[in-house]
């Protein structure tokens, strides 16, 4: 499958309790910001309807629960790509707040981000989202689940086996914050001259 045509039925929740602008679920999701999953039980009448069946924690258990805290901080949703993508468009808003998302800046927290261990992660990422937030730049929430349960679950299974998946989410964030999302880097070397 390919990663756009992915879609998280718990996200499609969310996105319908953001247009029904249901207040109080957004209020109790948000609960859950810094905290680990379980810790918020406000969230568990929104998450746990969600959660495989097998999977009590785990990756995936922490992804939909982050996720949706995240999410109810920043309802914003936009079918952009990677967390990087959503990040260059916050450095490309016109009216930046004080400087707040110069690319320098956000390039450090970004970094910071992709260096994290699986403990420190929801912090960055709640860093992250906050400047996604306030600078108006959409998220790709069906994608962001994804991407967070890829980076955690090198941290949860054997090191060299996921490694790769984890590798491949960080490198596609980085490309799409430092090149900027949609440019096809095919298209730029065939505009070159022949190199003799």
């Amino acid at each position: 499958m390919n990663d756009k045509d992915y879609t998280s039925p718990l996200v499609d929740r969310l996105l319908e309790l953001a247009r029904q602008q249901d207040r109080g679920a957004l209020a109790a999701l948000r609960s859950g910001v810094g905290k680990r999953p379980g810790e918020a039980g406000r969230m568990f009448p929104y998450v746990a309807p969600f959660l495989p069946a097998a999977a009590a924690s785990g990756p995936v258990v922490e992804a939909a629960f982050l996720t949706a805290a995240l999410f109810a901080a920043h309802p914003l949703h936009g079918p952009i790509g990677s967390l990087g993508a959503s990040l260059w468009r916050a450095t490309k808003q016109p009216g930046n707040p004080g400087g707040k998302h110069e690319k320098e800046g956000v390039e450090r927290r970004l970094a910071a981000a992709l260096d994290a261990h699986a403990d420190d992660l929801p912090h960055h990422l709640e860093g992250l989202i906050s400047l996604c937030e306030s600078a108006g730049a959409p998220v790709d929430w069906h994608q962001f689940q994804r991407d967070v349960a890829g980076l955690l679950s090198e941290w949860t299974v054997r090191a060299d086996s996921r490694r790769l998946v984890r590798d491949t989410i960080r490198i596609r964030w980085a490309r799409d914050f430092w090149r900027g999302p949609g440019h096809d880097a095919n298209a730029s070397e065939s505009n070159e001259e022949p190199k003799e």
